[in-house]
């Protein structure tokens, strides 16, 4: 069985008496202790838009043992995360790669300019992707409700997209981006991580936010079968 850890949208800021900071802080201190297969940072990392010194930082709190990928959100500069970070976190300047597992392919993509890259769409309609396969992205790739996110922060060509996934081998898709947990189906399961910085309504029109709690979560692949939950670090 592989055991990945993902976590999303950090939101890390500067100032080192931040709770958003010490939530990060918190998340990896838990991690440390309880290490898995794979860390899975899926974008939006820093507080402030592209920060290299944030980006940095960052890196040097992570378990020193933990395999670790990290992928870009909106809120992120590719170049800046890649020279921080390093080719053995960005695997390439696209972020773009798969993890073979003995049964499946987990893909990570790189949503970050706020649509699917051509080719990486492509890629996932390949017959070359195995049955029951995961990816791991920033945006949601389908339309979750009425709400300020889906009218106003959504991902570029959701109908093209969700059609592409329905025809594909993916059978999970694992992204942040909308800031709270939520699961949803049809022709893939659609496996949404809320932040540790602040949560937004899913369906209020106008932007509600609330205090972020302490979320990771937890996934477990065992042959084709793929099995997730959110922990709370702060229950």
């Amino acid at each position: 069985m592989t055991v990945i850890y993902q976590i999303t949208d950090t939101h890390v800021p500067h100032e080192s008496d931040n709770p958003v900071k010490k939530n990060f802080l918190i998340l990896m201190d838990y991690i440390r202790q309880n290490p898995a297969d794979l860390l899975v940072i899926t974008g939006d990392l820093p507080g402030e838009d592209g920060c290299k010194d944030i980006y940095e930082w960052m890196k040097a709190q992570l378990p020193e043992d933990q395999k670790t990928y990290v992928i870009p959100g909106n809120h992120d500069d590719d170049v800046n995360l890649y020279e921080a970070f390093g080719e053995k976190i960005c695997v390439n300047p696209e972020f773009f790669h798969t993890m073979a597992l003995e049964d499946i392919d987990v893909v990570f993509t790189n949503t970050g300019s706020g649509r699917f890259p051509r080719d990486q769409l492509e890629h996932l309609e390949n017959e070359s992707i195995r049955n029951q396969s995961v990816v791991f992205t920033h945006y949601p790739t389908k339309k979750l409700s009425g709400g300020f996110m889906d009218t106003t922060y959504a991902l570029q060509g959701i109908p093209e997209v969700d059609a592409v996934l329905k025809r594909s081998n993916i059978a999970h898709v694992f992204c942040g981006h909308f800031h709270t947990e939520h699961e949803a189906v049809g022709g893939y399961e659609l496996h949404v991580t809320p932040s540790p910085a602040f949560e937004v309504d899913l369906n209020e029109v106008e932007l509600k936010l609330s205090r972020g709690r302490i979320p990771l979560r937890r996934i477990e692949i065992d042959g084709t079968s793929t099995r997730s939950e959110v922990i709370y670090l702060d229950d």
